[in-house]
């Protein structure tokens, strides 16, 4: 796990989520400005990727959520902020909603409750990802991904490193991830969560459609819903200043001096 732990006592933490074919470090740029700002971000990568073990070869978003969970009990850590990007945002809901006395505030990122595609567009990526990988591997439907995530000139370094890390992921595991999350469907229940909740939705997002952020937002009670103009999917490097800008902000009102 690439994050500080708290000093005895202080629970200034946030448990940051990534996303679908990366690991813990993609959020380096944020773990570096929470740093700075005294909190203590961790960083692991959830089970099956990266250097975390798959549980028994089979991957879920609630047994995601559990190992989380138990994560935060091996650190002694009581309750913390909850961050997830796309996939990591349904195990950051999956844990508000099974453990809410364990999350504090939660962040959700170009994520969703239930994904549900509706133009004919949307169906018709996710049948070509999902032909990829299943009926070749995970890493043939790499390209795909990166260049819908970032499809600028200008992001050529970005969209080269994430191909390397779909390709570097477990076959096996990605293909049970991408089932789970076209399944996971947590929208009625939204209208439960009672922990400060944060939504950052990537304007130009391709992958998880603004609309469907807006359907996550409307149900959850009291919600923060930012917009970031000119934002994809990989809003947390192509926008890296506002969403640290708006991830400290909700720090400091979870954890006040």
């Amino acid at each position: 796990m690439k994050s500080s732990l708290p000093p005895p006592g202080m629970e200034k933490t946030i448990l940051l989520l990534h996303g679908l074919g990366v690991y813990g470090d993609s959020w380096g740029y944020q773990a570096q400005a929470l740093t700075q700002a005294g909190y203590h971000p961790l960083t692991p990568d959830l089970p099956g990727f990266g250097s975390s073990p798959a549980q028994e070869g089979y991957w879920s978003v609630r047994s995601s959520a559990e190992a989380m969970v138990r994560l935060l009990d091996r650190e002694g850590i009581n309750r913390t902020v909850v961050c997830g990007l796309s996939m990591g945002g349904t195990v950051a809901l999956q844990m508000a909603l099974s453990w809410p006395g364990r999350v504090s505030g939660l962040v959700l990122i170009n994520t969703f409750a239930a994904l549900r595609p509706a133009s004919v567009s949307e169906v018709a990526y996710f049948i070509r990802r999902g032909l990829r990988a299943y009926i070749a591997s995970p890493g043939n439907q790499a390209e795909l991904v990166a260049r819908r995530i970032f499809p600028y000139p200008e992001q050529a370094e970005w969209r080269v490193r994430l191909i390397e890390s779909i390709r570097a992921s477990n076959p096996n595991i990605y293909r049970q991830a991408m089932l789970s999350l076209a399944r996971f469907d947590v929208s009625r229940q939204l209208g439960k969560i009672c922990m400060p909740v944060m939504v950052i939705t990537g304007a130009n997002d391709t992958t998880i459609l603004p609309r469907v952020q807006q359907a996550m937002a409307e149900r959850i009670p009291g919600v923060e819903h930012h917009i970031i103009d000119g934002a994809g999917h990989g809003v947390i490097i192509d926008h890296l200043d506002e969403v640290n800008r708006l991830l400290l902000g909700f720090m400091a009102n979870i954890y006040p001096n």
